[in-house]
């Protein structure tokens, strides 16, 4: 792909929370990585509920995002350890590494595609005694029966960008709209366009 977008004329590439970021080195033309987790942080400082949270990373993966979610907020962080008895099965959640007991706590994801990830953390914290849990993440895939698991489960809030358009169908199953805060990121572009168009550092956008 990163060929491709070449070869059709592109001699600059904007992306925005790669899910495997060295993508980000397969390209030959310059390209950026933005990240919307400040945007997604800077709407939870808004809240004045978010005191007691504890952010929670879905899987050891995400533990390095989650952390600097967790810095920016100045929030606890905790990890949900995942294994797999053996190479044919799906990794099950089976330990929480951090305090998350009688605490709201926030899972944090670059993206949710089928929502299985998500809904097995919700249970597994809601289990080991989590108030609550809310999500945030910046892609909303949506793939499958995402949407209508995500509505039917324990999660109270769902918190994500509008880098991928959810469409009014989507939002209206099963009530999936109340749960839903879509935040947008065409700030977040428009800046970074303006500092490669006038030469400026884009990483200072983070700092």
């Amino acid at each position: 792909m990163a060929d491709l977008l070449q070869a059709a004329g592109a001699d600059r590439v904007l992306t925005l929370d790669l899910h495997s970021p060295q993508v980000q080195g397969f390209f030959r033309i310059p390209a950026d990585q933005l990240t919307a987790v400040p945007v997604l942080c800077d709407h939870m400082k808004a809240r004045d509920d978010f005191g007691d949270a504890v952010l929670v990373a879905a899987d050891v993966g995400e533990a390095k995002d989650a952390g600097r979610a967790a810095k920016r907020l100045q929030l606890p962080l905790a990890i949900i350890d995942k294994r797999r008895t053996d190479d044919g099965e799906k990794a099950i959640a089976v330990e929480i590494i951090g305090d998350i007991r009688g605490k709201r706590a926030i899972l944090v994801d670059d993206e949710i595609a089928t929502g299985g990830t998500t809904l097995q953390a919700t249970e597994i914290l809601l289990d080991r005694g989590a108030r609550e849990v809310e999500a945030m993440a910046v892609h909303p895939v949506f793939s499958g029966q995402a949407v209508e698991l995500l509505a039917a489960s324990p999660l109270t809030r769902l918190t994500v960008t509008d880098s991928i358009p959810i469409s009014p169908e989507k939002r209206a199953l099963g009530g999936f709209g109340k749960k839903l805060t879509v935040l947008p990121v065409a700030s977040l572009l428009a800046d970074a366009i303006e500092r490669i168009h006038d030469g400026r550092s884009v990483s200072q956008l983070f700092r």
